[in-house]
C-alpha cells in the first residue's frame, strides 16, 4: 500500500520506487502528537524526483506558494511550481489531467464533478472573503448586512449618500459608489455571490430588503459602471486607489484596506473577518468537502467563510504528488496563518481530507 494513514497516531508512510523497479528503502512519517508536528526528511541525495505543477484560484496562489518553498526545504530534489489563473483554469487543467493540482477556491459545481468522475477534491485550508473600503469612506469602522452588499454589488444604490439615507447609516464619503469586482473565472466570485443569494435571512429593520440577481457562477455579469479586473491583488489595488471604492477579497488580501464588520443572520453577531472567527465557521462533523459552512450557526463564526481546495484527478496521480498534498494537509498547516489564512489542522475538514488520501495511490 503505497499510501497509509492512521487516525490514532496520525501517521502517514509513503514508499516510492524508484526508477529501475526496486524500493528506494525512503519512508517519510508525519506524527502530530502532543509535542508538535514531527517530519522525518529523506537522508540526503535520496527519495523523489521530478516537478509537480499546480494552476488555478488567485487566492490560493500564496498559499501554494509559500508550500512549495517549505517542502522544497524537506525535498530538494522535489520542485513544486504553483501558477495562477483562476479557480476554473485549475478545475478544467486538473480534469483534463495537463497538471498535477488543481487549486480552487471554490467547491466544484454539480455538472463539473459528474463531467469529471476521475478528480478528487480535498480542503487544504479555509479562508473568508472581506468587503472591503477605502479609508475615504469610512475610516476604520464599517458593517454591512446582506441586504446592503447586494444593494451595492448589484448597484440598486449607486452612491455614497443614497446608501446612507437607504440604510440609515453614517458614511464619511459622498459621491458615486464606485465598485470592484472580478473579471476572470473565480471561486471568490461565485462564494461570495453564494452569500449574498442569503439575504433573505436578514430581516433589515429598516426595511430595505434586496433579492440578489446575478447568479452565484465563477464568472458573472455585473451591472454596467462596476470596475472589473483579474484577481484579489487588482481588486485590493483599485479599492486601495479610489477613495470612493468597493470590493471584496480573499481574507489574505485584506492588507492595510477597511474590513467591513458582515453580519452573520444564523448567530445574530456582527463579526469582523480574521482567522480566528472563519476557523470558527468548521462543523465539528464535516460529511462533505462541499458542505456548505456560509452564516454558521455557531458563537462568533464569521459569515462568509469557506473552504480551500487541492483538486487531484485519480487518472492522472503520481507519488510525488500525494506525497506533496499529504505534506501540505499536516506539516504544512503550520505556514498557513502566516500568509493570512486559515489553518484546518485538528478539524473535521483536516480528517476528510486525510480519510481521502489513505484510499489514494498512484496511477502513473
Amino acid at each position: 500500500m503505497p499510501f497509509i494513514y492512521v487516525s490514532e497516531g496520525f501517521m502517514m508512510t509513503s514508499i516510492w520506487k524508484q526508477k529501475k523497479g526496486l524500493l528506494s528503502g525512503m519512508i517519510i512519517g508525519m506524527l502530530l502528537g502532543v509535542g508538535g508536528l514531527i517530519f522525518i526528511s529523506p537522508p540526503p541525495g535520496s527519495g523523489p524526483q521530478g516537478t509537480i505543477a499546480t494552476a488555478g484560484s488567485t487566492t490560493v496562489y500564496p498559499l501554494s506558494q509559500i508550500w512549495a518553498t517549505e517542502f522544497h526545504q524537506v525535498f530538494p530534489s522535489l520542485t513544486v511550481q504553483p501558477h495562477t489563473g483562476g479557480s476554473g483554469l485549475g478545475q478544467s487543467l486538473i480534469g483534463q489531467a495537463l497538471i498535477d493540482i488543481g487549486a480552487s477556491s471554490a467547491y466544484p459545481n454539480q455538472a463539473y464533478i459528474d463531467a469529471n468522475p476521475s478528480v478528487e477534491i480535498l480542503p487544504v485550508s479555509a479562508d473568508a472573503l472581506g468587503i472591503v473600503v477605502n479609508q475615504a469612506v469610512n475610516g476604520s469602522l464599517f458593517k454591512l448586512d446582506c441586504d446592503m452588499a447586494v444593494a451595492i454589488f448589484q448597484r440598486n444604490v449607486t452612491t455614497w449618500d443614497d446608501f446612507s439615507t437607504v440604510f440609515g447609516v453614517t458614511i464619511q464619503q459622498s459621491g458615486p459608489i464606485h465598485l470592484f469586482v472580478r473579471s476572470d473565472a473565480s471561486g471568490t466570485t461565485a462564494t461570495f455571490a453564494k452569500w449574498l443569494e442569503t439575504s433573505d435571512e436578514n430581516a433589515n429593520p429598516n426595511g430595505a430588503d434586496y433579492e440578489w440577481l446575478l447568479g452565484h457562477e465563477e464568472a458573472l455579469s455585473f451591472p454596467a459602471g462596476a470596475n472589473a479586473v483579474d484577481g484579489n491583488p487588482s481588486v485590493a489595488s483599485g479599492v486601495e486607489t479610489d477613495q470612493q471604492a468597493i470590493g471584496y477579497v480573499g481574507l489574505a488580501f485584506i492588507g492595510e484596506l477597511v474590513a467591513a464588520d458582515l453580519y452573520n443572520p444564523s448567530n445574530g453577531e456582527w463579526i469582523t473577518p480574521s482567522i480566528a472567527n472563519a476557523v470558527k465557521a468548521i462543523p465539528t462533523n464535516l460529511t462533505s468537502p462541499g458542505q456548505d459552512i456560509m452564516n454558521s450557526e455557531i458563537a462568533g463564526a464569521y459569515p462568509i467563510a469557506r473552504l480551500l481546495f487541492y483538486l487531484v484527478n485519480k487518472s492522472h496521480l503520481s507519488q510525488n504528488t500525494i506525497t506533496f498534498v499529504a505534506w501540505c494537509l499536516v506539516q504544512g498547516q503550520r505556514y498557513v496563518s502566516t500568509v493570512g489564512y486559515v489553518p484546518i489542522n485538528g478539524t473535521a475538514a483536516q480528517s476528510y481530507s486525510l480519510g481521502m488520501m489513505s484510499v489514494l495511490s498512484p496511477s502513473i
